[in-house]
């Protein structure tokens, strides 16, 4: 059927205004973002605004800037797209977003269309080697003297000789010492402590309007507000540009006559580690009983407590020689889904590449890049012999060409198995499979749940990768599905895989597991999200919610005793809450409280990003993705100690785990650091799994299953299993 201009037009604006009223704009950015130009045009053209932004202010132009679809620029900038539009969160602008894509020529064409950023756009140039862009940021005659010096040192460095010649032949833009005023609660944020690298620790302080930066080693500093975020001398030759995300102070970058120095923020002070004097631990960490063997059947083991006392956790081995290393099974592909333990089997998931693409990259980074693999992916369930390593049996779950990406630090294999001893259920939300299979590895069932597309939750842009596991409760496999678009929690029988119920969620990407804490009113599934949530597990029922959290959540809720402890990392806020079981309706604290008669106590500040916090007898203990470890008491929230494990720039994603008066904790490079649990921390072992860790342990009948980047380790003393 042939349907005309107007009447496609028509169309297409009711079904931006039907998929939502209150962001007409989403239709078009979507458009704009997949490249769709006949459809960017008719919804210009019906009268969607071509700046309508999202909830963070991105618009389509930003959009079709990072992804590189010129066509759709020119066509937005002619419908009178803002070319300076700026996003709340990052504070990318359509320039900005198109230097991160790599988008050479387009930044040169924004810049001919009147962008701002030319110094962003030299830098860019200069590191790239790229002599066309260089002019077109030098042309627009904005280029500070500062920002002139930094690019020619930089030049020196690693620049081509027709670079250093440009730059040297270059003038200069003259400095415009317009007045310009800065909000005193702005200044306020500027103040604090930086620290770079091995340099010297700098303190600024707001005076006035203006800001001082002292240093060991270093003259005094004033600096004035230039433009947004940025500060220069009287004289020019030194300047401090200040960013972050959410609209806070994180870091800076100092620039003294062109030698560029980047500073981070200093939150904490921790203290330092103390380790164990002589070579042995002593009493309180020795083993405990080794008690009848007890499973692992999910993340972090039963209610992802992370704790496996009376299990005979070894508290030192040598990977490198192989002491305590029971076996070392490689497993093909990538995956860092956490292995589960049930009846001396071991189970953990992959998905093996056609194209054999294993780009991956550890450590502290921003950057959101998807790793472009598309090519046909198999993805598979191992189930190992728990006592010799060996592989029992390998299935392949589903096999199919993925139509989404993963982090730079991700896989298509996130999820973690779940298990009640009869059956392993496995879920692929890169491809939206839920599958489920006996202990010999026959399916019983497999359904489609739709494809789980985790993009950052800002513009939607980079593909993340799912990483929530499904958990079991109550003859149910309880899946939280947040993606970038059509959120869901739902319930699926554990024997036929039938859809019990299904919830909306308001929401966007998460990867967080749920949990579900019993409660005299009855057990409460928690969700961890932008917004906190409670369900009915045996309905789907919205019980209670909780407010504000961080704009990304990745820790699973912590259960014990009819409380649940919640925690985020990412701005703009990084809270603790202690929430209390059988509350309804909104907890949200009012503006000034920390507790209520739902929430026990919160922080505002202190939550972590990626790592799942553990609670062990009394305390609860969070590790930062930096390393940097917090104890607090589990009944009032009082923080006890602070330090941080590792070396400065050791990164953590594992999440922790407990046995026997003992905390594990595993880097992101493969070092186990083993402390005494309680009050008074104690370095008393590090043990090294000479690979990449990024999964969480798991632990069953004297066994420690440490998962890395290629292999499942199996460590352990050499003793008999214990009899069933």
């Amino acid at each position: 059927m042939l349907v005309s201009g107007t009447a496609l037009r028509a169309l297409l604006l009711m079904l931006a205004a039907l998929a939502g009223a209150a962001d007409p704009g989403e239709g078009l950015r979507d458009a704009a973002r997949d490249g769709d130009v006949a459809k960017v045009r008719a919804l210009l053209e019906a009268g969607v605004p071509a700046d309508a932004p999202a909830r963070h202010g991105h618009t389509a132009l930003m959009l079709a800037a990072e992804k590189g679809h010129t066509g759709i620029v020119t066509l937005l900038l002619d419908k009178g797209a803002d070319v300076n539009a700026r996003e709340t969160f990052f504070g990318v602008t359509p320039l900005g977003a198109a230097l991160h894509g790599g988008h050479a020529a387009l930044a040169r064409m924004l810049l001919e269309r009147g962008a701002h950023g030319a110094a962003e756009a030299l830098g860019a140039a200069v590191r790239r080697g790229d002599l066309d862009l260089a002019r077109a940021s030098l042309a627009r005659g904005e280029i500070r003297p500062l920002q002139l010096k930094a690019a020619r040192k930089q030049a020196e460095l690693s620049g081509t000789a027709e670079m250093k010649a440009l730059l040297a032949s270059a003038v200069p833009a003259t400095p415009q010492r317009k007045p310009f005023s800065v909000p005193p609660e702005r200044m306020k944020a500027y103040a604090g402590r930086f620290k770079g690298g091995t340099g010297p620790e700098m303190t600024v302080a707001a005076r006035g309007e203006r800001l001082v930066v002292t240093a060991e080693g270093m003259p005094e500093l004033t600096l004035e507000p230039v433009e947004r975020d940025y500060f220069e001398t009287a004289a020019g030759d030194a300047g401090m540009l200040f960013a972050g995300r959410a609209g806070l102070v994180e870091w800076a970058v100092l620039n003294r006559d062109g030698d560029l120095t980047d500073l981070g923020m200093v939150t904490s002070d921790p203290l330092p580690m103390k380790s164990a004097s002589g070579s042995a631990p002593s009493a309180p960490a020795a083993p405990g009983p080794r008690s009848e063997p007890r499973p692992w059947p999910q993340f972090r083991g039963a209610r992802a407590s992370g704790i496996a006392d009376g299990q005979g956790v070894p508290l030192a081995w040598d990977s490198a020689k192989g002491e305590k290393v029971r076996f070392k099974t490689p497993v093909p592909g990538l995956g860092l889904s956490s292995p589960v333990i049930w009846g001396g089997r071991i189970f953990v998931t992959t998905a093996v590449s056609a194209s054999g693409d294993r780009t991956f990259r550890t450590g502290l980074y921003g950057d959101p890049t998807s790793v472009d693999d598309l090519s046909e992916h198999s993805f598979r369930l191992y189930a190992l012999d728990a006592s010799t390593g060996a592989v029992a049996w390998d299935r392949e779950v589903h096999r199919t060409k993925p139509t989404v990406r993963r982090h730079l630090k991700s896989s298509l294999s996130n999820a973690s198995p779940a298990t009640d001893g009869r059956t392993v259920v496995v879920l692929f939300g890169a491809v939206g499979i839920l599958a489920a299979y006996d202990m010999e590895g026959k399916q019983l069932w497999s359904r489609d749940i739709g494809v789980l597309d985790c993009n950052d939750p800002q513009a939607g842009t980079a593909e993340w990768g799912h990483a929530s596991s499904p958990i079991l409760h109550d003859g149910l496999i309880l899946v939280q599905a947040d993606r970038r678009k059509d959120s869901f929690m739902a319930a699926y029988r554990l024997d036929t895989g039938r859809e019990v119920w299904r919830t909306a969620r308001d929401e966007s990407s998460t990867w967080a597991t749920p949990n579900v804490v019993p409660s005299p009113s009855g057990a409460e599934l928690i969700t961890n999200g932008r917004t906190i949530r409670a369900y009915d597990p045996a309905t789907g029922k919205e019980l209670w919610t909780l407010g504000p959290n961080s704009e990304v959540v990745v820790a699973t809720p912590v259960v014990e005793d009819g409380m649940t402890y919640i925690t985020a990392g990412y701005p703009p806020v990084r809270p603790i809450y202690a929430v209390r079981a059988g509350k309804r309706g909104d907890l949200t604290l009012p503006e000034g409280l920390r507790s209520s008669d739902a929430v026990a106590w919160s922080h505002e500040r202190g939550g972590t990003y990626l790592p799942t916090p553990i609670l062990y007898r009394g305390h609860l203990y969070l590790v930062n993705n930096n390393g940097l470890l917090s104890c607090y008491r589990a009944s009032d929230g009082e923080r006890i100690y602070q330090t941080r494990l590792g070396e400065l720039g050791a990164s953590f994603s594992a999440s922790p785990i407990a046995a026997d008066g003992r905390l594990y904790f595993l880097s992101e490079t493969g070092e186990v650091y083993v402390l005494r649990a309680g009050p008074d921390f104690e370095l008393l072992a590090t043990n090294r799994m000479e690979e990449t860790v990024m999964a969480t342990p798991a632990a069953s009948d004297g066994l420690l299953v440490v998962r890395t980047l290629g292999h499942v380790v199996g460590i352990g003393d050499p003793s008999p299993r214990v009899s069933r």
